[in-house]
């Protein structure tokens, strides 16, 4: 599941996360050219970040996977509440402890915002767009990767207690309690965001959603139900059930 919810030796926490990474070497076989939303988020900001740019990644943790896509830009601050996390993270030639509804920054910092599994989180959704929206320049763009709350993934988190998120986490995918977060869900559909995104001041939302069945691929049975989900995912009815919004929007 993403970061925050339910985002060595064989032991069984290495072999569930072992088993979903099978799972999905085995769906890109039976999809070729599917590819998952990390892996799409992570080709949309290297399509946005230019030679000597200025990068805000927002609520971006411990991870340092977008530091490749980064390599270009001339400055790169990494921006999240989660101070231990923060110290972890390695992309960026400058951290900062900060929320999204009140960012550190003058006005007009910033040529491109990137947060992955960060909206889902945001307690006053308008407020933090406020924000991302003053940071940027003119032509400035936001790209995001956030969960859908149409899809039964979400609705099984959203079951659980925030409490307990950690503890599924741990166990499931064998991530660390720092890696979860609550969640609130207040504009993660597509419907919800480009609204959102147009009242802060974006002139411009491209919106993708994206399948995934590993989520659920903890053992074969389940694959295999959650295979047949996403293939009646797949029809045009049904494809604003996907499990992730990857998108981008420009001012």
């Amino acid at each position: 599941m993403p970061r925050q919810t339910v985002g060595r030796q064989a032991d069984p926490a290495a072999s569930r996360t072992s088993r979903q990474e099978h799972y999905r070497v085995r769906y890109r076989e039976l999809r070729p050219g599917w590819r998952d939303c990390l892996a799409v988020y992570r080709t949309l900001v290297e399509e946005h970040v230019r030679s000597g740019c200025a990068v805000l990644d927002l609520g971006c943790g411990h991870a340092s996977w977008l530091a490749p896509e980064l390599r270009a830009a001339g400055l790169v601050v990494g921006a999240d509440p989660d101070l231990p996390a923060l110290r972890h993270y390695t992309a960026a030639s400058h951290r900062v402890a900060a929320v999204a509804d009140h960012l550190p920054f003058r006005d007009a910092s910033f040529d491109l915002v990137v947060c992955a599994f960060v909206f889902e989180h945001l307690a006053t959704p308008a407020a933090a767009l406020a924000e991302i929206r003053r940071v940027l320049r003119p032509g400035g763009r936001l790209v995001f990767l956030t969960p859908n709350a149409w899809n039964y993934n979400v609705w099984l988190i959203r079951l659980v207690p925030n409490r307990f998120h950690h503890f599924f986490t741990r166990r499931l995918y064998d991530r660390r309690d720092r890696d979860t977060y609550p969640v609130r869900y207040r504009m993660n559909t597509r419907t919800r965001l480009r609204r959102a995104l147009s009242a802060a001041g974006f002139r411009s939302v491209d919106i993708l959603l994206n399948g995934d069945p590993t989520y659920l691929g903890v053992n074969g049975l389940l694959f295999t139900v959650s295979l047949v989900i996403e293939l009646a995912l797949d029809q045009p009815p049904l494809r604003r059930l996907r499990v992730h919004l990857i998108g981008t929007a420009r001012l």
